[in-house]
């Protein structure tokens, strides 16, 4: 028998979400100090949806709860006061902790999205200047309770909802045919179970969606939901244009205005291990044009649903100055223009840092590695790592190569390869569950290395551990890099 929305909501709301491990860090140590800084704990918890849910449910079932309702972390917390706030910091589940692997990354994405949609929110409160930009604030990250509590409780269902959306299917449809109903009707039925504020109800889209502050909120989520899955994607741009209307301005202000959002919201969360999308304004810029893939001597490229050779070695180039171009998040990045890494770099160090940084930098690719293997053979480990601060970390890479895996086979002999989701369903169960932690399940690449026909590791690259994946541009330039990286190693 199928389960009704009821049905769902009863099973899923007697479960707590879970909270980040930074955020139950930081509101420890806060909590620690002589005077505790209130509007800083605030701030810190308004900032995880799982802390922020809690926060209101408590509030909602204080024996004498407020005459007039509370929509705002920062009224709330008084109120329940910190023996409350303290026990939870010690009680509430680490999200971390909970979830593993691809259910993990899956609910930090679904967070990051929702504290965007409460920054914008926020920001186009102000933008109309409205006054009550904390409530609205409240509602845009506690707007998609239904996914958080499906990626926390059933992970592996809300994958598979997950997976027809960026597929570019309709999000109600993906719902419907899953489970019978939207989610969009299951946030609704969970705030009503949870006693939240009324706004998160109203702005479901299912009543009230034509008021100014329902509006707000459906807005701001729908532009966070769907620049997290890319910015030149048809519903962004669908959604931008919506912007333009309800602020009365330009599609071009309209972008811009929503440009600026997002890099603001940034700015604010580099502390927290969430993908951020303004970091993709600039990657998803540098792009190789056809003439200058033409100008490169490479190999014709196989498919990329499997693993393919590398391309024969190159010929050299003139050596560039030392001093890096210049290239701008405006520029066109052409392959022929890669600078060739010296012969006459006496540190193995220095050489392989010099191909990360270019990787890193010229590619636009958020995190990459040099992992070595082991003098016996029986392990890869980072040792060279170049990364985005805000990123979860690479440096603690390690893989075991006894047994079968994706990564052996690599070892084998001078390959590449780019994972997608083309190829995933293939490749991914090759790839061990303590590897899949720490890379980008949606897409990587990778490139063995041999000297003199040994194997000595291997470079790996991806656009973050929650972010899109790799670009056909970026593979080929990647592939680029290594190969003279190589050459040089070998000279």
């Amino acid at each position: 028998m199928t389960q009704t929305v009821q049905d769902w909501a009863d099973k899923l709301s007697a479960n707590p979400l879970p909270v980040m491990q930074r955020t139950l860090t930081h509101v420890r140590d806060l909590l620690q100090k002589s005077s505790v800084n209130h509007n800083r704990l605030s701030e810190v918890i308004s900032r995880d949806p799982g802390f922020s849910l809690h926060i209101m449910q408590r509030l909602s079932s204080l024996p004498n709860p407020p005459k007039e309702a509370v929509t705002k972390i920062s009224l709330a917390i008084p109120l329940l006061g910190m023996d409350l706030i303290e026990q939870a910091s010690r009680t509430l589940l680490c999200l971390e902790d909970k979830l593993k692997g691809p259910p993990r990354r899956g609910l930090i994405d679904c967070y990051s999205r929702a504290i965007h949609a409460a920054f914008y929110a926020r920001g186009l409160s102000e933008s109309q200047g409205q006054s009550d930009g904390d409530a609205l604030y409240t509602a845009a990250l506690l707007h998609d309770l239904g996914e958080m509590a499906l990626w926390s409780a059933e992970p592996d269902l809300m994958r598979s909802i997950h997976t027809k959306i960026v597929d570019e299917n309709e999000r109600k449809s993906a719902a419907l045919e899953i489970l019978g109903f939207t989610l969009e009707e299951l946030n609704a039925q969970l705030s009503l179970q949870w006693r939240l504020p009324e706004l998160i109800h109203d702005s479901q889209g299912l009543s009230n969606s034509y008021q100014s502050r329902p509006l707000t909120v459906m807005l701001a989520s729908a532009l966070a939901r769907e620049s997290s899955l890319g910015w030149h994607r048809n519903r962004t741009h669908d959604d931008i244009e919506l912007l333009a209307e309800f602020l009365d301005i330009t599609h071009d202000e309209a972008n811009a205005h929503l440009h600026q959002l997002s890099a603001e919201t940034a700015r604010a969360l580099d502390v927290l291990p969430l993908p951020l999308p303004a970091f993709y304004l600039i990657c998803e810029d540098r792009v190789v044009t056809e003439s200058a893939q033409e100008s490169v001597p490479q190999q014709p490229l196989k498919q990329i649903d499997r693993v393919i050779e590398a391309p024969k070695p190159i010929a050299e180039t003139q050596p560039k100055p030392e001093s890096k171009p210049n290239v701008t998040p405006d520029e066109t990045l052409n392959a022929a223009q890669l600078p060739t890494p010296k012969k006459r770099i006496n540190s193995l160090q220095e050489l392989l840092n010099v191909a990360l940084q270019q990787m890193h930098e010229e590619l636009g690719l958020s995190r990459v590695m040099f992992a070595m293997l082991s003098p016996d053979k029986t392990s890869l480990k980072a040792r060279f790592v170049t990364e985005s601060d805000q990123q979860l970390s690479l440096k603690g890479f390690s893989l075991s190569t006894t047994k079968p895996s994706l990564f052996k086979i690599l070892m084998n002999k001078p390959q590449s390869i780019s994972l997608n989701r083309n190829n995933a369903e293939k490749y991914l169960p090759m790839i061990p569950q303590s590897a899949l932690e720490q890379i980008n399940p949606s897409g990587f690449i990778a490139m063995s290395v041999f000297i003199r026909g040994k194997p000595v590791g291997l470079f790996y690259g991806d656009n973050g551990i929650s972010g899109p994946g790799v670009t056909r541009q970026q593979y080929d330039n990647f592939k680029v890099i290594c190969q003279k990286t190589v050459q040089a190693m070998g000279a």
